[in-house]
């Protein structure tokens, strides 16, 4: 007859008893916890670089996005500067920052008339239509787009609509009014409306271009940038080192054509 089989005995056999007693099994179960304590800290590395890694591309591909809209929108917008459109829609995609009309910037020209006396040809405000990506700004003022980086570089994008050649100058200044904005993410649009007038300044020389901006540029980088470094490519234009005006250096006179627009900015 079979010998009974108690309860402890069936639960636990010799074999699992012996094994779980012996060494190999406390190897066993270190070696399984050094396992899982590696993968946990894997994980936990992953998870505290690699976030930011990627949260930063994200961010990139966004000021990316945000640049090329802007620069579409420019070219749109543009055309009301130019007098091809008395309006224009632009829709803009959000990622989760502000899109409005702001800032306090400030444009003045100045130039000697033919009797040569100094005179003011423009100083009034510009204003801006800004979003933010992060901490970084893309804006168009001035007919040009600017993309402010956050250690203060401003990046160029779309170069503003001056013409400049030996005998005829062409400045574009647009005011922007507004102050309606949009925040967070989605598709916004922007509604823009005006009408440009021209003023003609014949026979004028020594003009100069005071522009008061955030994207004047950043004076500490290794090359001029912003506004600053794009009045410098201009041939025939040179910027004070001091102040930042920029100047323009022919040795005849030229004929001065100012588009003025006063554009009215609704976003919705």
């Amino acid at each position: 007859m079979k010998p009974k089989t108690s309860f402890k005995q069936a639960m636990f056999p010799d074999n699992l008893n012996n094994f779980r007693d012996s060494d190999e099994a406390v190897s066993e179960v270190l070696d399984f916890i050094t396992i899982v304590g590696i993968l946990l800290l894997s994980l936990s590395l992953i998870a505290v670089a690699g976030y930011p890694v990627l949260k930063s591309a994200q961010e990139t591909r966004y000021v990316e996005n945000t640049r090329q809209t802007f620069v579409v929108m420019a070219e749109n917008i543009n055309k009301i500067v130019t007098g091809q459109a008395p309006s224009q829609n632009i829709e803009v995609k959000m990622y989760g920052g502000r899109l409005s009309v702001r800032g306090d910037s400030n444009i003045n020209i100045t130039a000697d008339n033919s009797t040569g006396d100094r005179i003011v040809l423009v100083d009034q405000q510009m204003r801006s239509i800004e979003n933010t990506v992060g901490d970084t700004v893309v804006a168009y003022e001035g007919s040009g787009i600017w993309v402010k980086y956050p250690n203060g570089y401003v990046d160029n994008s779309y170069k503003p609509l001056i013409t400049s050649s030996e005998s005829v100058i062409v400045i574009p200044v647009v005011k922007i009014s507004g102050t309606s904005s949009f925040a967070g993410s989605g598709m916004s649009r922007i509604k823009a409306k005006g009408v440009p007038g021209i003023m003609y300044y014949p026979n004028v020389s020594n003009l100069s271009v005071d522009i008061t901006s955030s994207y004047r540029g950043d004076s500490s980088a290794n090359r001029r940038n912003g506004w600053e470094g794009y009045f410098e490519s201009l041939p025939g234009w040179e910027v004070n080192e001091s102040n930042g005006i920029a100047r323009l250096n022919t040795p005849s006179n030229v004929d001065l054509y100012i588009l003025n627009v006063q554009m009215d900015v609704v976003i919705e």
